[in-house]
């Protein structure tokens, strides 16, 4: 059974009309008691709202067929339909909802199976509740956020990636937005950082992809930490 939650002011027979700066989110873990405590921890930020609740990858297929979420938070290890084949089911019908894999095992294969389907981020499950709170504003806004330990996984196990190291010449800005983009930061954060435009960070990150041969910022980050052009 799910385990819907309506968060929102304003509502209707039809389903839930929630402002368009809240972040709808779908947890999906098939312990009941931790999808409770979740969305309790979660409802304390008013920018996220927790529209529905799933116990598996199916469940959380229906409830955004549904609910039409923005994130979902994804456990791995369910039954009937783990969370691998839930953030298949999601991305391949509903590419633009985000997932957010959210789990206690640091295994490579999953890891490297939910990113090939399309998963945004992954984090641990012991992280603080302001650190999950913050990856899912950073996953809403486009920003691809991994735990440490999953991207050190990831630049070992991601075909994509060259083998051997790239010699690439940077200059120290470059260097430092390469830093902040394996962070997790935003155009904006960068910004504020380094004491520059908005406009400049977004044309040096392009330039980057180009002369890195990366598409977005994931494989950018995967090929900085690859080549150790980063501490």
């Amino acid at each position: 059974m799910l385990t819907v939650h309506r968060m929102s002011s304003l509502y209707t027979g039809g389903g839930i009309i929630l402002s368009d700066n809240v972040i709808r989110v779908v947890i999906a873990d098939d312990s009941l008691i931790f999808r409770e405590i979740l969305t309790e921890l979660l409802a304390k930020d008013p920018e996220i709202s927790v529209v529905a609740a799933a116990g598996n990858g199916m469940e959380a297929f229906n409830c955004c067929r549904e609910f039409n979420p923005d994130i979902v938070l994804m456990d791995i290890r369910m039954p009937e339909c783990d969370g691998i084949e839930g953030t298949k089911l999601i991305k391949t019908h509903f590419p633009s909802i985000k997932i957010i894999v959210f789990t206690t095992f640091e295994d490579q294969d999953y890891i490297t199976e939910a990113i090939r389907y399309g998963a945004e981020g992954y984090v641990l499950k012991d992280s603080g509740q302001d650190h999950i709170r913050t990856v899912i504003k950073s996953v809403n806004k486009g920003y691809p956020v991994f735990h440490e330990k999953a991207l050190d996984t990831m630049v070992q196990s991601i075909s994509e990636v060259p083998s051997e190291k790239v010699k690439i010449e940077l200059s120290p800005t470059e260097y430092k937005i390469l830093s902040c983009i394996v962070e997790g930061k935003s155009n904006k954060e960068i910004a504020v950082r380094l004491n520059l435009s908005e406009g400049r960070i977004r044309n040096i990150i392009s330039d980057l992809f180009d002369r890195t041969g990366t598409v977005d910022r994931t494989q950018l980050a995967v090929f900085a930490v690859r080549n150790d052009l980063v501490d």
